[in-house]
C-alpha cells in the first residue's frame, strides 16, 4: 500500500476520532495472538537516506 493509498483510505472513514488499531497478523495464522496494539507514532525514511537508497518507507508504530 502506498501512502496515497492509506490517505485515500483514510479520507472515507467518516468519524475521524476513531482509534486505530494495528493487527500484527493474519487472524488464520496458527501463531495469531490476538494482542490488541493502538498506532502511536509514524516513522518516515525517505528514499536516498542511508539505508533506503533504493527505496523509503513510511512506518505505522504502534503500542500495547
Amino acid at each position: 500500500m502506498t501512502v496515497q493509498e492509506l490517505i485515500d483510505a483514510l479520507n472515507i472513514i467518516e468519524d475521524k476520532t476513531l482509534f486505530v488499531r494495528v493487527l500484527e497478523d493474519n487472524p488464520d495464522n496458527p501463531d495469531y495472538n490476538g494482542t490488541n496494539y493502538w498506532l502511536d507514532e509514524i516513522g518516515v525514511s525517505d528514499t536516498g537516506q542511508s539505508g533506503y537508497e533504493l527505496h523509503g518507507e513510511v512506518r505505522l508504530i504502534g503500542v500495547e
